[in-house]
């Protein structure tokens, strides 16, 4: 008997078949999706949902943060109210400005999603920078504790950038096509240091008692109210849990996308909330006074020497924490790089035609790698000159995808609430959804109103938060290029979205 797409005589004889069977369904939705949307594939599908679960966590760096943040008895209770806010998944499938263009208004749809697509992309080129900064200050410190008598220059931390940039780069480009496996390993040797680090610090390191760490409050930043200094270590908490939605700009090279996609978003976030509070009590016990008083700039240094007793052995932990940064760094320029692609291909970037095209070699858009490749590089200039100068630009980060956040629920509001119904999905947040995604709008808005604000109270020139000034220049600039032409350039996706549901006409 002939073998039929059901196995023979209609059923599954092994695994095999079902398996078979099952991955011939998953290309089958996955084209359903693109075809929906008037999407051609270029890009081949590898991630599936475990790989796409370990590129997200190893991005998000939650665990990984919390040492290294700058220490605040408020971040406790700050973590525990930042598990308030969730995310909608429907939303962000696609990415927050595909959906954008969907959910709005039809007479809006085409401006919103452009603005949302400018921030978005900044944003995500943006937030390259602060990783491999990060991981660049961090090898230079290695080196300074080792010697006493280095001095620390800003330009070596730039030489060391260029040189993490340039190893992403190629990670992202000649071994794309291996990237879903090394992802696996990767977490894999992530969750084995997570276990390190637990064993060291508890069992190792000088310990506050639980009084100290739960029962009292230093009000550092020296505002008035104690409440509101909690708010304001609301930053901190969200640079531990946010870009769980960078799944959404993969899409495209995930299989089983409709599925596997939310499925990233909340495991990577998930995970992330656990193991960030964990090691962020962890790290509220081991953060002593002498770890408070260090020069040597990064505190949880100082609680490695103490803990270990050896240069050697701090030095050995800090490293393996300069390669899980890194990964992470790397898969934050290929989901940038992914969201550059996409916006381009809508038409919505100078040099869109060069920017979306995918090299046939590598099976990437490489020229979308190298504007991610180049930016984060560009920008760590900017440190020689003035830090004042590059913090604002990497604080841009938070405001222009915060922005991009809002817009995209709240459109979806917008749908739910007077549009035709959302498209067929096969997956829903139900009944709660409509909740789900007020609940978000609000703490949205909440949590953008201490993102704008300076870190303390009556701040000097050098204190100041200026990206909001950054901010609105990016937007005068994408404005300028709306009006001067990119408007006949960008449509946005949903002229290409088949079937379409009818604004006219609601059930």
């Amino acid at each position: 008997m002939e073998l039929s797409q059901y196995g023979k005589d209609g059923f599954y004889n092994d695994s095999n078949e079902a398996s078979d069977a099952r991955k011939r369904y998953d290309g089958m939705m996955d084209r359903i999706d693109m075809e929906r949307m008037g999407k051609k594939q270029q890009l081949k599908r590898n991630f599936r949902s475990l790989s796409i679960v370990s590129f997200m966590f190893l991005m998000m760096g939650s665990w990984l943060f919390a040492i290294w943040l700058p220490w605040h008895p408020q971040l406790v209770n700050s973590y525990l109210l930042k598990q308030s806010k969730t995310e909608e998944a429907d939303a962000l499938q696609g990415g927050q400005y595909h959906w954008s263009s969907e959910f709005a208004h039809p007479k809006a749809q085409k401006f919103i999603s452009y603005l949302a697509g400018w921030l978005l992309t900044t944003s995500w080129l943006v937030g390259i920078a602060s990783g491999l900064f990060l991981a660049g200050q961090l090898a230079q410190a290695c080196i300074a504790i080792a010697n006493p008598g280095f001095a620390p220059a800003a330009w070596q931390v730039w030489l060391f950038v260029l040189m993490f940039a340039i190893a992403a780069g190629l990670a992202n480009t000649v071994l794309a096509q291996y990237l879903a496996l090394l992802e696996i390993m990767a977490a894999g040797l992530y969750a084995i240091a997570f276990a390190a680090n637990l064993i060291v610090l508890w069992v190792m390191a000088p310990k506050n008692t639980s009084s100290e760490v739960f029962g009292s409050f230093v009000n550092g930043a020296g505002w008035n109210n104690n409440g509101f200094g909690i708010l304001t270590a609301q930053l901190s908490v969200l640079f531990l849990l946010i870009g769980s939605d960078g799944a959404a700009h993969m899409s495209e090279e995930i299989q089983d996308a409709s599925l596997s996609v939310p499925r990233g978003i909340w495991g990577s976030y998930l995970l992330g909330a656990v193991t960030g509070f964990v090691m962020l009590v962890t790290f509220c016990f081991t953060f002593t006074e002498n770890a408070a008083n260090t020069t040597i700039g990064f505190p949880f240094i100082q609680v490695y020497l103490d803990a270990t007793g050896s240069v050697g052995g701090a030095q050995a932990l800090t490293a393996v924490l300069i390669l899980l940064i890194f990964f992470g760094a790397a898969n934050f320029m290929a989901s940038a790089s992914r969201q550059t692609f996409a916006f381009a291909r809508d038409g919505g970037l100078p040099f869109s035609r060069q920017i979306s095209k995918v090299n046939d070699r590598f099976g990437v858009p490489l020229v979308a790698v190298g504007v991610a490749c180049t930016v984060p590089v560009l920008l760590s200039l900017i440190d020689l000159g003035s830090t004042v100068a590059f913090e604002a630009i990497v604080s841009l980060q938070f405001i222009a995808l915060f922005f991009t956040y809002l817009v995209s629920i709240g459109t979806l509001i917008y749908r739910r609430l007077y549009g035709p119904p959302l498209p067929e999905r096969r997956w829903s947040l139900g009944r709660l959804g409509l909740t789900i995604n007020i609940i978000a709008l609000l703490y949205g808005l909440f949590a953008l109103a201490f993102v704008v604000i300076p870190s303390v109270p009556s701040p000097t020139l050098e204190e100041m938060n200026w990206a909001p000034v950054i901010f609105v220049g990016i937007l005068a600039f994408a404005l300028i290029y709306y009006f001067a032409g990119g408007h006949r350039t960008y449509d946005g996706p949903v002229k290409l979205v088949k079937d379409e549901s009818n604004w006219n006409q609601r059930e």
